[in-house]
């Protein structure tokens, strides 16, 4: 059966129909209950892990390389939800890091920009002008947010299979529209769209894994397979290679591990000026 994800431009919202959707389908539903498994598995406050889905990186909250951290270690598990599909995934951002899943239906719900209004200017006790600008620019602070963690606009309808508009349309009826879509034949699971999630899921443990060590790393796995890509200076590469490939190798499902070593030619650089 298909994988549906959910994102909308108001978590509540999202969260509603997704609950609903995953009620209609019988399906289990992955939302941000997760986090607190992860934050038991890392010994990492759960607040820090809501704040890096939410928030840009700043000097008082989560700076971007543990932003980049917590993110792997929140895919790893939603990752690991999504692969044994009849899955409804909501507020775990799971449509940034699934391009080119064909069995996954990506949903984007866009709440009526009149409630969203009335709503706002009564819960900040606004006038409707200045609840607007906040909207706006709470906009541009997501637009950022999603280009800085996944270099994607998650507002680009290019990311989604369907994107609706509750501004005409009821949430039943919303429901009612995803349910029919998510049993079209096109998303149905393949052997190779299958394989897709399964290579992706084995990637995020193994950067989950090696981020903690190596914060630029870049993973992609092919089967039993896992290529490892970093950065260093030359005279680091042999023990670096061989740490990766150690570290890698303990995670199960992982049987061979190449590692490529990019030298970094702006670190001398930098280092003879200190």
């Amino acid at each position: 059966m298909s994988v549906v994800i959910i994102s909308s431009d108001r978590y509540h919202k999202g969260r509603e129909i997704a609950q609903k959707t995953s009620e209609a389908l019988d399906y289990a539903l992955l939302d941000r209950e997760i986090l607190e498994t992860v934050a038991s598995k890392y010994n990492i406050p759960e607040e820090r892990l809501r704040k890096s889905l939410d928030e840009v990186p700043s000097l008082l909250g989560v700076s971007s390389k543990m932003r980049a951290l917590y993110l792997a270690y929140i895919e790893e598990a939603t990752l690991a939800g999504l692969s044994g599909d009849r899955v409804v995934c909501h507020g775990l951002v799971a449509h940034l890091y699934v391009l080119g899943v064909s069995h996954v239906l990506k949903v984007r719900i866009l709440a009526d920009p009149k409630e969203v209004l009335r709503e706002t200017a009564s819960r900040e006790g606004l006038s409707e002008e200045k609840a607007a600008k906040l909207i706006k620019r709470q906009a541009l602070e997501r637009q950022r947010w999603s280009r800085g963690a996944y270099r994607q606009d998650e507002t680009g309808a290019s990311l989604y299979d369907m994107v609706i508009s509750l501004s005409q349309i009821e949430a039943e009826k919303a429901v009612k529209t995803i349910v029919e879509m998510a049993g079209y034949r096109k998303f149905k699971p393949m052997t190779y769209s299958i394989k897709c999630i399964k290579d992706k899921e084995l990637a995020t443990k193994v950067r989950a894994t090696l981020m903690s060590y190596y914060p630029d790393v870049r993973v992609r796995a092919d089967g039993t397979t896992v290529v490892v890509e970093t950065n260093a200076l030359k005279r680091e590469k042999r023990k670096r290679t061989e740490k990766i490939k150690e570290l890698a190798g303990r995670i199960p499902g992982v049987d061979y591990v190449e590692v490529h070593v990019v030298h970094d030619l702006l670190r001398p650089a930098a280092e003879s000026f200190r």
